[in-house]
């Protein structure tokens, strides 16, 4: 039985597609220790593709780079039609620059004549282009059990809108042969047609190999030279015999090997790879021995590598975090930003980073954030990292975001108690942090003259149109405290027991109802007075789920979401006599886990148990997210501990990355994410250093504004 549910779990990553990463690739997604194409496939009638659960299955053995290449398996028929889209990783797709060409490799098996291969197509959201044929564009003759090279130029394919991105590459049945045909693909990428072709002749640098129990972090120095491309890893494991194990962009300062052994010597060495895939002399070798960790060690590592994913991440304007990997994508998210500082002070503290790394970074985001757009003080969530200027799509969407800004505060908060010492430069981020806090006014946020709710955005073209009001046991709690703790911009204190916790959910215009529920409730929209029509939710549930009483949160949400309220405050403090918010974090822990034993107990013989379950979107039945697991080690370290030993020491080869846990996973679906969040990212560090050290909670709850405003709250 061990080796069926085995195989289950290695059609987890087999259906997914490793893509190239350089500026200009098509398929990116630089976050991940191999990155992976999704793609959705269909068929008609007698023709017929492989696929799993609508998506197309990977090959580890056949690949131009390692460690996979994409297969496709199928039979054209003259009577069906097959397909199968690569969706672009950025939910923004990819804006061609004229000149580019699209590029890939291909490796057909016996039996497929260049006639029998697809076609390719582009899509541009409802936009499709015209069909082209692979085999006029290969680059060299074309012969079967080899890897060819395919460039087609974009001034080749029909029907393309220069102004609109690409969001999927199609390919397509072409001719009706009946044949069976297995053809593999690889690297698909965008290049422009002038690429850099002096030869390297460099001895590539491998700076350093860092041995933990089961992953070996790899570093190395990167010279000037345009022509490389990438970095090859190779390891061995007898220092003679080397296989390459993964391929990194020139963007990539590192990367992360997961082994199959602790106790164990692994040898390591990498070459520079330029745009005709030639490689450099290698590197000298350096020798990783992994050993076993204890606890702590384990926790460190843990820690390092969440951490990494905001250190690595940081646009190179602002020093804001970015929403892209990608070198040519600008936009920032605020949100997360307010999240990576707070990582970033306990980098410092645990010497993962200096202090005077963070200490520039931090003063290059508030320089960025004095010049940035706001409205009332309030920061939009995405905006150009090099104008400060928000991103949208209309003119509503220019607008304040005020949870995100809620976020942001938080964090810089935490830097402004972090960063104390009396000496200029610390004194000047002090201050400078303490400016962008007092302009935030949290008032403008509370529509009408005897409102309680706080709005989620104002747009000085749509107002409070497309805001909805913040409440319920979420991560609106940190935007309720700081607007009632501001210094300078309060919400009634009020706000909490009548806003905070009196979630409302959106039913429409009030205008032509007569009657309403009792649960109901009309507010009022600010500026254009417009009356809507709100549910009261519940707020208090005072019930038992597994035999556990919960005072409030929905154990039918998302666990993460249910944490999100205690990154920086902590929980053990008393602002509402009604609620034991460390308690019942404690029972909320235990009922995903006991909720999850339903979900896990078909898994025991491959893993320990497996939790929590993500239960708010429908789709989602047996997935699960390592990070929610391992964020609650303040109230229930054993079961933490048990859950992150298990994803990391069982399920590594598949979760474990530069940055850490994968952000999702399902064995029912057999599959894993592609994307990090940075929410997934954040809280698993926070955590963890809150329960072993209290250092977050310590520093925000010592805040003077916060010591001083916590004595506002006073629930009936």
């Amino acid at each position: 039985m061990k080796k069926i549910y085995f195989c289950l779990f290695f059609l987890l990553i087999c259906f997914q597609l490793k893509a190239s990463t350089y500026p200009e690739v098509l398929f990116e997604n630089s976050l991940m220790p191999k990155s992976y194409y999704y793609s959705e496939s269909t068929f008609e009638g007698k023709s017929w593709i492989n696929h799993m659960n609508g998506h197309l299955p990977v090959s580890d053995s056949i690949f131009f780079t390692p460690g996979n290449a994409l297969l496709l398996q199928y039979i054209s028929s003259k009577d069906g039609q097959w397909s199968t889209n690569i969706r672009y990783d950025n939910d923004n797709g990819y804006l061609a620059k004229n000149g580019d060409l699209l590029t890939f490799k291909l490796f057909a098996t016996s039996g497929t004549s260049k006639a029998e291969l697809p076609q390719v197509q582009l899509m541009q959201g409802e936009n499709i282009s015209h069909e082209i044929n692979i085999q006029s564009y290969l680059l060299t003759n074309y012969q079967e059990n080899t890897w060819l090279s395919v460039a087609i130029p974009l001034k080749d394919i029909g029907h393309l809108d220069a102004q609109a991105p690409i969001s999927s590459l199609q390919f397509k049945q072409a001719s009706a042969d009946g044949k069976e045909h297995r053809i593999f693909i690889d690297q698909i990428e965008f290049l422009p047609a002038k690429i850099p072709t002096m030869k390297l002749t460099g001895k590539a640098v491998l700076s350093a190999a860092e041995a933990h129990e089961r992953h070996v972090d790899l570093t190395w120095q990167l010279p000037l030279t345009p022509s490389i491309r990438y970095i090859k890893i190779y390891r061995s494991e007898d220092n003679t015999n080397f296989f390459p194990v993964g391929i990194r962009p020139i963007s990539y300062k590192k990367y992360t090997d997961v082994v199959p052994r602790s106790d164990f010597s692994y040898y390591y060495k990498i070459a520079w790879v330029d745009y005709e895939y030639r490689e450099s002399p290698f590197s000298d070798v350096k020798k990783a021995e992994t050993k076993a960790a204890n606890e702590n060690e384990l926790l460190d590592a843990v820690e390092k590598s969440h951490i990494a994913y905001f250190t690595d991440e940081a646009e190179f304007n602002s020093g804001m975090h970015k929403v892209s990997p990608l070198v040519s994508d600008a936009r920032i998210s605020v949100k997360a930003t307010g999240i990576g500082i707070l990582t970033q002070v306990i980098g410092v503290e645990r010497n993962f980073l200096t202090r005077q790394l963070l200490l520039d970074r931090l003063s290059k985001i508030v320089n960025f954030l004095d010049k940035a757009t706001t409205y009332h003080g309030v920061f939009p969530e995405l905006m150009d990292g090099r104008t400060g200027k928000p991103i949208s799509t209309d003119s509503c969407e220019i607008a304040a975001n005020l949870e995100s800004t809620a976020y942001l505060m938080q964090g810089l908060l935490v830097a402004r108690n972090y960063f104390n010492k009396d000496e200029s430069g610390e004194r000047e981020l002090r201050d400078k942090i303490t400016a962008l806090w007092k302009a935030v006014n949290w008032q403008a946020f509370v529509p009408g003259e005897n409102g309680h709710h706080l709005y989620s955005v104002w747009s000085p073209a749509c107002s409070f149109d497309q805001a909805k009001p913040l409440g319920g046991y979420n991560s609106s709690f940190i935007a309720y405290l700081l607007g009632i703790v501001s210094p300078t911009h309060p919400i009634a204190a009020e706000a909490y027991a009548l806003g905070f916790e009196q979630p409302l959910q959106y039913v429409g215009p009030a205008i032509g109802r007569f009657s309403a529920a009792l649960t109901d409730t009309i507010l009022k929209n600010g500026e254009e007075r417009k009356s809507i029509l709100y549910k009261k939710e519940s707020f208090f549930l005072d019930s038992t789920y597994y035999g556990v009483p919960l005072r409030v949160g929905d154990p039918l949400s998302s666990l993460i979401s249910l944490q999100q309220p205690f990154l920086a405050f902590n929980p053990k403090t008393t602002i509402d006599k009604h609620i034991d918010f460390y308690a019942n974090q404690q029972n909320l822990a235990n009922v995903f886990y006991r909720a999850a034993l339903n979900s896990s107990e078909r898994f025991v013989s491959l893993t320990d148990i497996l939790w929590p379950c993500v239960r708010n979107d429908s789709s989602a039945v047996d997935r699960f997210n390592p990070s929610a697991a391992i964020a609650t080690y303040p109230y229930t370290p054993t079961l933490a501990m048990e859950a992150l030993k298990n994803y990391y020491r069982k399920l590594g080869t598949y979760l474990w990355t530069e940055y850490g846990f994968r952000d999702e996973f399902s064995f029912k679906d057999n599959w894993v994410s592609g994307t990090f969040d940075p929410i997934h990212q954040g809280i698993v560090p926070i955590m963890l250093e809150n329960a072993r050290t209290g250092l977050i909670w310590n520093l925000f709850m010592n805040d003077p504004d916060i010591k001083n405003g916590i004595s506002r709250f006073n629930t009936p």
